[in-house]
């Protein structure tokens, strides 16, 4: 699922963000299953909302 992208360098607006524990818990639970980071995987989630946003 996230195994044939590059893994970018850190660059870019720190932005600080509250999740429910419940989705947090899901989110660190996936980072780990794909081995990547939570940064990561809400960056994507991000850029595919506004990819919709954009149709």
């Amino acid at each position: 699922m996230f195994d044939d992208e590059p893994r970018p360098k850190q660059r870019g607006t720190q932005y600080k963000v509250r999740l429910p524990d419940e989705l947090h818990a899901w989110l660190k639970e996936m980072a780990e299953k794909h081995d990547r980071s939570m940064n990561y995987l809400i960056v994507k989630a991000v850029k595919q909302l506004k990819q919709q946003q954009e149709l």
